[in-house]
């Protein structure tokens, strides 16, 4: 478990560094850092971006869109750069309207066709009944962090793992995309994986590959966890992690709820027709100063906090029992 130790850093406060070289330095905890959304629009807009994907033309024309829906836009570098306009591809990863708890987003898929904004409009609208629809498209979309003019971080390294993943074959059967930024190029190289939703960091090919086919004992991967961004919260996401550790990468498929009271988060599923709930307290950790990337630690005024998890365990508790019948 996370431990909330606070150690002075060792670190050369005139020294510059990469972000993500610091991180590294000071072994800092990825932990509760993905954000959290209802969905996430993926479109494909060529290169290059500026340093925030919503200032581009489409990002621009979408926001009002998806702002509202709490969905999050990421930019995708186009399979064929050549390609008409109208072929690019848009993806939407949105959770069911009115569900209760997160087990996956639903994908949704179609081309940008003659008005970009009036595909993700059907895609909305496809998204929002329960109702089968024929832009329903099941598949797996692995999103690498890419973008170099929002931290070169992310555009040396994450580029880098990229490469190495579209030469490895790894992902055979998934889509593998470059993408824009998407929070945490402090941790990089950082994936996401859609539509379980789960965010990654200081990523390998070795870790994208264990994730994506889930091999081996969550355990093993715990300490690049971010996060899941269908789950309330940092705090929420942080025992969710230490719960993977006891459950396993099975937990990933189960409608999961949760809450935090200031002190305790509560993770809740159903398991054979019965609430499972695991508890834990959720504090504030070591704090660190944090420099920009290739700026001066010690000319830095930021600082960045880890996620303590302690006293976690199962419990059965009849009041949630009594609300789910």
């Amino acid at each position: 478990m996370t431990t909330s130790t606070q150690p002075s850093s060792n670190l050369d406060p005139d020294a510059k560094l990469r972000c993500s070289d610091w991180s590294r330095a000071t072994s800092l905890s990825p932990l509760g850092t993905s954000g959290s959304y209802a969905g996430y629009l993926l479109v494909e807009i060529p290169l290059p971006w500026p340093r925030d994907a919503g200032d581009t033309a489409e990002g621009a024309a979408l926001a009002p869109l998806i702002g509202p829906l709490h969905c999050r836009l990421q930019a995708l570098v186009p399979a064929d750069p050549d390609a008409d306009p109208a072929q690019r591809r848009v993806i939407l990863h949105a959770r069911r309207p009115g569900e209760t708890g997160f087990s996956g987003y639903r994908r949704f898929e179609s081309r940008a066709g003659g008005s970009l904004t009036d595909t993700v409009s059907a895609l909305i609208a496809a998204a929002a009944g329960d109702a089968p629809s024929e832009l329903e498209s099941p598949a797996v979309d692995v999103l690498v962090c890419t973008h170099g003019t929002r931290d070169s971080c992310c555009g040396k390294r994450g580029a880098q793992l990229a490469v190495d993943l579209a030469a490895s074959g790894g992902l055979a059967g998934r889509n593998l995309w470059r993408t824009s930024h998407m929070g945490g190029h402090r941790f990089a190289p950082t994936f996401l994986v859609l539509p379980e939703g789960t965010v990654w960091g200081f990523a390998d090919t070795d870790l994208v590959s264990r994730v994506v086919h889930r091999a081996g004992d969550f355990a093993g991967a715990a300490g690049q966890y971010r996060g899941c961004p269908g789950l309330d919260g940092p705090q929420v996401q942080a025992l969710e992690a230490e719960v993977l550790r006891q459950v396993g990468w099975s937990l990933l498929d189960r409608r999961r709820t949760g809450s935090f009271d200031g002190i305790n988060a509560l993770l809740t599923w159903q398991e054979d027709g019965q609430p499972v709930t695991w508890t834990g307290e959720v504090r504030p950790g070591r704090t660190v100063a944090s420099p920009g990337c290739m700026e001066p630690l010690g000319a830095s005024g930021k600082s960045e906090t880890e996620w303590a998890v302690t006293a976690v365990h199962r419990r059965h508790d009849p009041v949630l029992a009594n609300q789910e019948e």
